[in-house]
């Protein structure tokens, strides 16, 4: 519903109004509810392409004409990973489950077969499992710090209503280089400053991550 009411809102707008009301939300978002809520919103948005790829790119053009680069790193497109691939769990018997079979021990009770379900490539395997309310925070933070792992794992967890709004949630994605790069450069304006001038210093992460973090830090000493 929070991003239906932000895409119509953004969609009556042209597209300088627009832009400058996306910047006003990457500015105010880490400052708590409702700017924090309607960020989160955005950056779903955006990861599933809702607002169209011409309207984007407009967006794109309008951070730019703004000179605004933090808003205009947010709109740009995930840059490739690090190098690895994960591997699945293996399942115990010996006998590997059929998708079928795994997304209805997702639903399940079993704890031993939930912890080798959040090592499980499948996206849909995944969201179900998420749903479970078995499953813990401390149980989602490992997910998304899991490397390597896949961009589909990670939007699948940014997908996650109850748990992107979780702080170490957004936190553990934002430090993991294997999340795409434009989930975490728009994740990272919701972290606290300790957490930014992290992860403007951490090596192993994205140079866009990091030169988001920056801006970040900039923008809220400016403001200061």
């Amino acid at each position: 519903m929070r991003q239906a009411t932000l895409r119509l809102t953004l969609e009556a707008l042209d597209d300088a109004t627009a832009a400058r009301l996306c910047a006003e939300l990457v500015r105010r978002g880490p400052n708590g509810s409702p700017f924090d809520v309607a960020l989160l919103a955005l950056t779903a948005m955006l990861d599933h392409g809702a607002l169209g790829y011409e309207r984007h790119a407009a967006l794109y053009a309008a951070a730019r004409a703004l000179d605004d680069a933090q808003l205009a790193r947010l709109l740009l497109s995930s840059q490739p990973p690090p190098p690895g691939t994960p591997h699945a769990a293996s399942m115990p018997g010996g006998r590997e489950l059929t998708l079928g079979e795994r997304k209805s021990a997702a639903r399940g009770r079993r704890r031993d077969m939930l912890d080798r379900l959040l090592r499980d490539p499948d996206e849909s395997v995944l969201t179900i499992l998420l749903g479970n309310p078995r499953i813990t925070e401390a149980d989602v933070v490992r997910l998304a710090a899991r490397r390597p792992t896949t961009a589909g794992a990670q939007r699948t967890i940014l997908r996650s209503e109850r748990f992107i709004a979780r702080y170490n949630v957004k936190r553990a994605l934002v430090l993991n280089p294997y999340t795409p790069t434009d989930l975490a450069a728009r994740l990272v304006v919701l972290l606290t400053r300790p957490d930014q001038h992290a992860v403007a210093n951490d090596s192993s992460l994205n140079e866009s991550v990091r030169d988001t973090a920056r801006e970040a830090l900039l923008s809220s000493d400016g403001e200061g």
